[in-house]
């Protein structure tokens, strides 16, 4: 129970897409953390990287570094995808994070107010991007566990 509770904890820092995952596939992450102990690192560290990405934030430095950590979750996305259309999901991830990193440049060369308001809506998009990538991976996570766990 212990553990469950330190991965909650890091989930609220994430967002509601992750609190969300958790509470869908609580029983199955349990089962899966009183089985295998390792799963319980592996996940928590995913939750963690995601996690450090969230609070790091501030201005287009903070947003190229969170766009680099969602590119490195879609590059596993798409590595792990089981069918054809979550490899697809995750290419379109890939391409919207490759569209707002180019963006970026740009927005350190606008003036102050309106920098601020496109760091803004950059940050929102950013954050709804981010609530499907994060909700994507840690199920994906849990499935791979699950799978491996029926196979033994």
């Amino acid at each position: 129970m212990r553990r469950l509770r330190t991965l909650i904890k890091i989930a609220t820092v994430i967002g509601p897409a992750a609190v969300k995952v958790l509470e869908l596939y609580g029983p199955q992450i349990r089962r899966l953390i009183k089985e295998n102990p390792e799963f319980f690192e592996t996940f928590k560290q995913r939750l963690r990287s995601l996690a450090g990405a969230k609070k790091d934030k501030s201005g287009p430095a903070g947003l190229a570094r969170r766009v680099e950590t969602l590119r490195e979750q879609t590059v596993y996305l798409y590595g792990t995808a089981n069918n054809v259309a979550a490899a697809e999901q995750a290419t379109k991830w890939r391409t919207e994070l490759d569209q707002m990193e180019k963006v970026l440049p740009v927005v350190d060369t606008m003036e102050r107010r309106e920098r601020r308001a496109h760091i803004r809506r950059l940050e929102s998009q950013l954050d709804a991007l981010a609530a499907a990538i994060v909700q994507a991976v840690l199920v994906d996570d849990i499935e791979d566990a699950d799978i491996v766990q029926d196979e033994e």
